[in-house]
């Protein structure tokens, strides 16, 4: 954009100052959250970029992000991925910073953390770190746009890269089936592009220069630097990126689809077993309603879930399982108003009626009279959302800011976008309903397995040319169209009515404190039950978070006690679905999962119908009437999950493996399977009876809510399931299986989809007891100084595969560092080089200065000390220790000082005794996951110990103890004297 347009008088010309180019600023006031105490300046450089500058003097950790106004559907129609490519070549040196991972080595290593990605018709670069290193994180952030370096011998090794990133997707499900979505569009359209990229597409894009320009918004929330400081930084580094003349904000207009693709129907295979559909239909951008948002309504409308809507009839009729509406695409992309979900196998075989069932809710929005408290309880809600929005992580802020800029809002709503309702205009709604026809839209329909009955005999099954999905295309028959334009005569369908649970109290009891309080206190022990409470503090939002876990060793003693107890909480979900559908449209949510130990029944939102809600879910669950007919459906989606659980990505399988390993108890899905299979309506109730007759309760309730009536709701839940206590050794507890010194197992397993190209090495290194304070500083920093190193070794200088990690594994009793590689070469030769990495990485580890050890330590210390970012994120961690049985609450901070306590001696012995691959006190195991498409393979190392029978290698191992409070005090017991035994 140029300098000289006449942006409007709230916009003020600052000249130049010394070093600071001339800008211009916005004077106007930006509508903002109640609770949004932060500074904001909104800018424009002279080059065309625009950003937006925060400063909070709270935050303890800042932030940038880059947004560019174009991604993969700009590509070059000859070199698809092209976008993606220069994604990942942008942050890997500039000419101020040439070393290929300098900036990745200088954010891992200083605590923070950096990430990009491409859609569509954005990318997004963004960076979170400690405050005081700001300055030196941000020039190499803006050396990406203006010197950046596509050197011969990264370009290659990234072209592979993005191949490997391409190939780790080639059997998603959900990456198959929305490129043959883009696929069978309209041919030639930008619509059709893959965004990915492989090697093939790639190497032409080696040999092109690749420009972008346009606005370039930049975002940072800082901690002390004040808005002045922070115009100083950024105004003179982003001023320097060129202004090449293009669009700044290119907006796709063009339909995607014609009159061949319009009233088509596409029947596709999937990978995994399920039965899905969708319905689209085309309509033009919605750019410019982000005031009134129609869409939004029909979205509202279409996929609610209470009496009288799609959802409920069609499950009543034993062919749904889920389903949603929305506008899916970019505002500047191609825009669908679309219908998707999950089908029974008798939803399949029936998906006309669906789909018919569906149009007819459309049309009985054409007919209806759109009353008003459709728009004023929406509206409400969303003015209530904002007026309460609660703060996030630094960098999931500053690029939701960066994207806000790339859309055409007035820059008084920057803060807000299309957060608000602002206007309710039915004509543009019943405009949007007149595109709805099949005649204007497309279905397509998926399955692993489809019927001949449906598809017709005589279909012709053709590959997609990206992904290789198997697809049948063909138009909607006369007969069909027929049905779909009769009048809707369905008397079940009827819209939603006025949303009961709408807060009515959103007051605050509100005190100020000197200083937050740092952990829950525990109100209630008793033999039945124990209440953990904190009222907030801080975040001063009308919301309260209660989590209740009812123990029981029933929940899962046996696979079939499992697969009753999981079949009992899907059966209360879906009891409850259509009653409270419209509390979480109201801001309330609730869940109930299984776990080994129980189950954990959680609601939170607004505090003021929060009780009621909880109250429902637990009625429910002590009185829940077991219908047949449902259980049938409920059983049918289990069945398909755990049949589908072995065609998950070979690194996350790996990862089950292991934990299955050094768990005493897990039930594999295939002993799941058998038993499921002879469980009826009489086996789920005589299971609920016998499960909640005896159990013991933890609960925590936080947020906008007194101790009194935190009391009253667990009495409320106490009476409601009037259960008998559980002796304290009747309680389940958690512990771990610990590998013996000198450890060296190998378990190999072979991929059960026989098309995925990856291979997976997990190689874990077991240290000891997680509750050593010291041991688990040591293995925190290694991790933590690891990383890096790991990921720019194996991936990005010796190219093993996309996915390469480093983490912290922590379980009850044990913990240990697990290093993680998906890719297209054996297990044992990622092995091989995860050794010779470990050797290498120890040579530099002892001759690190005690300068960068020092910035490790502060790197890991300011992620042990980041503070939450609202409620959510607090009540998390309070949860996470007290399922842990260790409830260190203050875990964080004892950890902080003791890193800062470490030595690089005491380091490097603990390294050399549980890390180092010549150590005889070494505990490790792997988990070797092959490839069926394996051309090559090697075998296993001579020194390793094969796993031949999983049972029998367990049974050989031995428990870890169960978990034992850090402090006894806060559950009733004396504490430990100083100097003496933990136990």
């Amino acid at each position: 954009m140029s300098s000289t347009v006449n942006w409007g008088p709230e916009w003020q010309r600052v000249p130049e100052n010394g070093s600071i180019p001339s800008y211009t600023v916005y004077t106007g006031a930006l509508e903002r959250p109640d609770l949004d105490l932060r500074d904001y300046r909104l800018f424009r450089l002279d080059n065309g970029l625009h950003g937006i500058l925060v400063h909070d003097s709270t935050a303890d950790k800042a932030a940038a992000c880059v947004s560019i106004a174009v991604g993969a559907l700009n590509d070059p129609d000859d070199v698809p991925g092209l976008a993606h490519f220069c994604e990942h070549m942008l942050s890997k040196g500039s000419e101020p910073y040439p070393a290929e991972n300098d900036f990745l080595s200088f954010i891992s290593s200083n605590g923070g953390t950096r990430n990009a990605s491409t859609g569509g018709s954005h990318q997004d670069y963004w960076f979170s770190i400690k405050p005081t290193l700001l300055s030196q994180a941000l020039p190499r952030l803006a050396a990406f746009f203006h010197s950046p370096l596509f050197t011969p011998t990264l370009t290659a090794r990234e072209i592979h890269a993005v191949d490997s990133e391409n190939k780790r997707n080639l059997q998603n499900d959900s990456r198959r089936l929305f490129q043959l979505g883009k696929s069978v569009s309209l041919p030639g359209h930008p619509w059709t592009k893959f965004s990915t990229g492989n090697f093939a597409t790639l190497t032409e894009a080696a040999r092109k220069e690749v420009e972008k320009g346009g606005h370039v918004p930049s975002e940072e929330e800082e901690r002390e630097e004040s808005l002045d400081e922070l115009t100083e930084m950024v105004v003179p580094l982003f001023s320097r990126i060129a202004n090449r003349g293009l669009d700044p904000r290119p907006c796709l207009q063009q339909p995607a689809w014609g009159p061949d693709q319009m009233g088509t129907i596409i029947f596709a295979k999937t990978v995994k077993d399920f039965h899905g559909f969708s319905l689209g239909f085309q309509i033009p951008t919605q750019l410019h309603n982000y005031e009134t948002r129609p869409t939004y309504f029909l979205s509202h409308w279409i996929g609610h879930e209470g009496p009288g809507s799609i959802c409920t009839y069609l499950k009543k009729k034993g062919w749904l399982v889920e389903i949603s509406a929305g506008l899916t695409g970019g505002r500047r992309e191609v825009q669908y108003m679309r219908v998707s979900g999950e089908l029974t196998r008798e939803g399949y075989l029936h998906y006309e009626e669906v789909i018919l069932t569906i149009l007819d809710y459309i049309k009985l929005l054409r007919s209806s009279v759109l009353e008003v408290y459709h728009y004023e309880d929406s509206s409400t809600m969303a003015n209530v959302s904002f007026r309460f929005r609660e703060k996030s992580q630094p960098h999931a802020y500053v690029t939701w800011l960066c994207d806000q800029l790339l859309e055409p809002y007035p820059p008084s709503s920057t803060l807000n976008g299309v957060s608000l309702l602002r206007r309710w205009d039915e004509q543009l709604v019943r405009d949007m309903l007149a595109l709805l026809t099949p005649e204007n839209g497309r279905v397509m329909i998926m399955a692993k397995h489809h019927d001949a009955r449906i598809v017709g005999e005589n279909a012709v099954w053709e590959a997609e040319k990206w992904y290789g999905t198997a697809h049948f295309v063909r138009k909607l028959t006369d007969e069909f169209l027929e049905k779909a334009n009769r009048p809707n005569e369905n008397a079940e369908l009827h819209l939603p009515r006025p949303n009961p649970y709408i807060p009515q109290d959103l007051s605050l009891d509100r005190a100020e404190v000197p200083e937050p309080i740092k952990l829950p206190s525990s109100v209630r022990d008793t033999d039945l039950s124990t209440l953990w409470f904190k009222k907030d503090d801080q975040y001063w939002v009308p919301r309260a978070h209660v989590k209740v876990d009812i123990r029981s060793p029933l929940a899962y003693t046996t696979p079939r006690h499992a697969v009753l107890t999981r079949l009992l909480t899907d059966l209360l979900e879906d009891d409850l679905a259509e009653i409270t559908y419209d509390a979480s449209l109201a801001g309330l949510h609730y869940s109930v999962n299984n776990h080994r130990g129980g189950i954990v029944v959680a609601v939170s939102g607004y505090n003021d119908k929060l009780g009621v809600l909880l109250d429902t879910v637990v009625d429910r669950l002590k009185t829940l009437v077991v219908k047949a007919d449902r259980l049938e459906v409920m059983k049918e989606q289990l069945k398909r999950e755990l049949e589908n659980f072995y065609l998950r990505q070979p690194s996350v399988l790996a990862e089950h493996y292991m934990s299955c390993a050094v768990t005493p108890i897990v039930w594999a899905p295939e002993d799941k399977l058998h038993e499921l299979t002879f469980v009826d309506v009489e086996d789920i109730n005589n299971h609920k009876e016998e499960l909640l007759s005896r159990v013991y309760i933890e609960s925590l309730i936080t947020g906008n809510i007194k101790e009194e009536r935190a009391l009253t709701i667990l009495d409320s839940v106490e009476q409601r399931l009037d259960p008998h206590t559980l002796l304290r050794t009747e309680r389940p507890r958690s512990r771990s299986l610990l590998l013996p010194p000198g450890a060296n197992f190998v378990l190999e397993k072979t991929v059960a989809d026989s098309k995925e190209l990856n291979s997976s090495l997990l190689y874990y290194c077991q240290f000891g007891d997680i509750a050593d304070t010291r041991l688990r500083c040591i293995l925190r920093l290694l991790v933590h100084s690891i990383r890096e190193p790991a990921f720019s070794q194996l991936r990005t200088v010796e190219q093993l595969g996309y996915i390469v990690s480093v983490s912290f594994w922590g379980a009850t009793g044990s913990m240990g560092m697990g290093i993680k590689i998906q890719s297209l070469k054996s297990p044992s030769f990622l092995e091989e080089r995860v050794d010779a990495f470990l050797k290498q990485f120890r040579d530099s580890l002892a001759v690190m200065t005690p300068e960068d050890f020092q910035s490790q330590k502060d790197g890991l210390i300011m992620k042990l000390l980041e503070r939450e970012k609202n409620l959510r994120e607090e009540t998390s961690r309070f949860w996470n220790h007290i399922k842990s049985g260790y409830y260190d609450f203050l875990e964080h901070e004892t950890d902080s000082v003791t890193v800062n306590d470490l030595t690089l001696q005491e380091v490097l012995v603990a390294f050399d005794r549980y890390a180092l691959p010549s150590s005889r006190t070494r505990k490790k195991m792997s988990v070797h996951l092959k490839s069926q498409q394996l051309k090559t393979s090697q075998d296993v190392s001579a020194a390793a110990t094969l796993i031949h029978d999983e049972y029998l290698f367990k049974a050989g191992l031995v428990c870890s103890t169960a978990a034992i409070p850090v402090n006894r005090r806060v559950v009733g017991v004396p504490p430990i004297v100083a100097g003496t035994s933990r136990l």
